[in-house]
């Protein structure tokens, strides 16, 4: 993937629980519905049951693709259950790929051509926020970037 210009991001500081490292069954990363969050990620429609996509992104760090699923587990909007949440799924085994450790970042960014992909940003207690990035209280951040 070439650098074609400026790339817009969104990040999520990593939990032990988004590790996969809590025992916990939790199927990948959730997905805040905040509107600059979730309109980073492709639309996935509630009228449908439990949509679904595959989101083909660079891993920079491995030099290699992966496809991950996407999903909007819906099914309270259905009656047929509790569940009205966003996910991105496959990536334990990614992260245990990239040694990412609690408190670093997943960073997906998207060029102008809306190739994706995701880095991991390495945590540092001296590491300072980008003039760019607006952080939310819920671990994610995004770009301001060509807003």
């Amino acid at each position: 993937m070439t650098d074609q210009g400026a790339k817009n991001f969104v990040r999520k500081t990593l939990s032990a629980n988004d590790l996969g490292r809590t025992g916990g069954h939790q199927a990948g990363i959730a997905i805040p519905k905040s509107g600059h969050i979730l309109s980073f990620f492709p639309r996935l429609s509630p009228e449908e049951y439990n949509p679904d996509c595959i989101i083909n992104c660079f891993i920079p760090e491995l030099e290699m693709y992966i496809n991950l699923r996407y999903v909007y587990y819906n099914n309270k909007l259905h009656t047929q259950g509790t569940r009205n949440e966003y996910r991105i799924t496959g990536t334990t085994r990614l992260l245990r790929q990239l040694n990412a450790q609690v408190q670093d970042e997943i960073e997906f960014t998207k060029d102008k051509f809306g190739e994706m992909s995701i880095n991991i940003i390495r945590w540092a207690a001296d590491r300072k926020a980008e003039n760019t990035q607006i952080k939310l209280s819920n671990g994610w951040s995004f770009s301001v970037e060509g807003d």
